[in-house]
């Protein structure tokens, strides 16, 4: 599933779209992917819209049109944001297309777990105003990130950071990069945790995040080899730090990757 930065990258494949109109809606209304939305409905509001801007706020991204119209998307484990020229065919898994004057915006998902939302409101709509704060936002301390730790004492540290409701953003990758950075098994429960930990934990949890919107964000590169990114995804890589052959298991019901040796 697409997370923090791959978000990021996907949404900036629709800017292009910035300034210009609606011209045309296709889409396919009877998928899951329209399952909280009426596709009806979103395809009578876009038509004619001009799209305004967008934005990224974790894994979900909102792009605003004129009159107050607002289009949610969530990617879910398949689903990718493109442009097409207006002379190419759109796709079978083509979902919802948008057509303006220099080609479409298209939102494609061959599983249909992603999800379409439409919103009408003056100012930012009030489900976005209510989202958890931002990892890299200022709001996002030590002070508040030690008061979500201590409510979780009994919590596996790994399944914690992939809560969206706390780590907005956070994905497999992510929370593995952060945990092996931190020096922590993935295993570990939170209360087991000392201070000096708690504070590696949290200084990961922002480099890993900055890391990612610098390398993946603007093209979708990888993260340099000193990464455990470049290492964890094959049988057989290992710990960039100590050169071993990496642990991987199921740790709160996805798989985990992490250097036994490191993260003692």
């Amino acid at each position: 599933m697409p997370e923090l930065a791959e978000v990021a990258y996907y949404c900036s494949r629709w800017n292009p779209g910035i300034g210009n109109r609606v011209t045309a809606v296709e889409l396919h209304g009877q998928t899951r992917c329209f399952r909280d939305a009426d596709a009806e409905d979103v395809k009578a509001v876009l038509i004619g819209k001009r799209l305004i801007g967008s934005r990224t706020h974790g894994k979900r991204m909102l792009f605003e049109f004129s009159q107050g119209c607002w289009l949610g998307v969530h990617l879910g484990m398949t689903g990718r944001l493109l442009t097409r020229e207006t002379s190419v065919a759109l796709e079978k898994h083509d979902h919802l297309a948008l057509k303006m004057n220099f080609g479409w915006l298209v939102f494609n998902d061959p599983r249909q777990f992603g999800k379409i939302e439409l919103f009408e409101s003056e100012g930012l709509p009030d489900r976005w105003r209510e989202l958890p704060r931002e990892i890299l936002s200022k709001e996002f301390d030590y002070e508040y990130f030690d008061r979500i730790l201590e409510r979780r004492s009994r919590a596996i540290v790994k399944s914690l950071l992939l809560v969206q409701d706390l780590f907005p953003g956070v994905g497999n990758w992510m929370a593995d990069e952060i945990l092996w950075r931190a020096r922590i098994r993935p295993d570990r429960r939170l209360g087991c945790l000392g201070e000096k930990e708690q504070k590696a934990l949290f200084d990961s949890l922002r480099f890993v995040c900055r890391g990612a919107m610098k390398y993946v964000a603007p093209d979708y590169t990888d993260p340099p080899r000193s990464w455990l990114f470049r290492h964890r995804w094959k049988a057989g890589g290992v710990c960039p730090k100590m050169g071993k052959v990496l642990e991987r298991d199921e740790v709160g019901g996805r798989t985990t990757c992490w250097s036994s040796s490191w993260q003692r």
